[in-house]
């Protein structure tokens, strides 16, 4: 069941913005996917980033929480 609220809040926006702009296509790509499978997990693997995210089924939404390098995601 594909996602029909997509929220990318300000602070992976952010930090979208800093990271080199290979990964940042690859993160677009990544949105894609869990916008249609939104159901697969709470991180998204991009690399040797993470996209942190949540899923509210009664509402069919993901909030990305935060996207990091994989290093300092799981602290």
């Amino acid at each position: 069941m594909p996602a029909k609220i997509f929220n990318l809040t300000k602070k992976p926006n952010k930090q979208i913005g800093r990271l080199p702009l290979r990964i940042q296509d690859k993160i677009d790509l990544a949105f894609e996917t869990i916008k249609q499978n939104p159901v697969s997990g709470a991180k998204f693997r991009v690399g040797d980033y993470r996209i942190v995210y949540k899923f509210n089924a009664k509402e069919s939404r993901v909030d990305v929480v935060k996207i990091e390098h994989r290093q300092g995601v799981y602290k």
